[in-house]
């Protein structure tokens, strides 16, 4: 992983059946406080990436609970941070993709791999404002996304581009004010849309129409 930026641990998460390894930032206020010093001007270094949100392990849970969608899937997860819906997807038999714009993401989510003896991911970063991929995926995959409102547009526009006609968006999302405006986003775009609560945690289903060109 090379030199922390700050200090972390490693903590043992069991989601369902299966148990993961992931090292964490020991202080959040240590990491932001990095980036006020490093990056002051710069919204996009606050680090969300180093803290499991309660999204990621609700939609990690989701995913386990369904082991027969993943097995030879092609999935890529947006916003990755730690990647605990990535690692869960690869544990589960996908080929996984995970994807995150932060700078200083891509070593913290190759250690998290390599403590859940995962090689197989590919990881790139990437802001989905501006996606920089030409792949189909079978499955998309993001958590605690919409946070601000710039972002809904954007997102629903980058998973109509990878999303093959057919496939399903999977957003898992605490209730936060943009979510019926996402809905309708995707919707325009071109998806159906489900709600399938899991715990206080909404998990929105978005499957592409068939005959929507991506």
């Amino acid at each position: 992983m090379g030199k922390p930026l700050f200090s972390t641990h490693v903590e043992e998460i069991r989601i369902g059946t299966l148990v993961f390894r992931l090292r964490l930032i020991d202080s959040l206020d240590d990491a932001i406080e990095y980036y006020v010093e490093t990056a002051p001007d710069d919204a996009d270094r606050i680090p969300y990436y180093a803290i499991l949100w309660d999204a990621a392990k609700a939609l990690a849970t989701f995913m386990i609970e369904r082991p027969e969608l993943w097995p030879g899937r092609r999935v890529l997860e947006l916003g990755c941070g730690l990647g605990l819906p990535s690692l869960a997807a690869a544990r589960l038999g996908a080929q996984v993709t995970a994807a995150d714009y932060h700078p200083d993401n891509e070593a913290f989510f190759l250690a998290n791999a390599r403590l859940n003896g995962v090689s197989s991911i590919r990881y790139l970063r990437m802001d989905w404002r501006r996606p920089a991929l030409t792949d189909s995926f079978d499955i998309v995959l993001g958590s605690d996304l919409i946070y601000e409102a710039a972002m809904v547009g954007p997102l629903a526009a980058c998973v109509r581009q990878c999303c093959r006609p057919g496939g399903v968006c999977f957003l898992a999302d605490p209730g936060r004010a943009r979510l019926q405006e996402t809905c309708s986003c995707f919707e325009a775009a071109g998806f159906s849309a489900d709600l399938e609560p899991q715990d206080d945690i909404y998990i929105l289903r978005f499957t592409k129409d068939r005959d929507r060109e991506s």
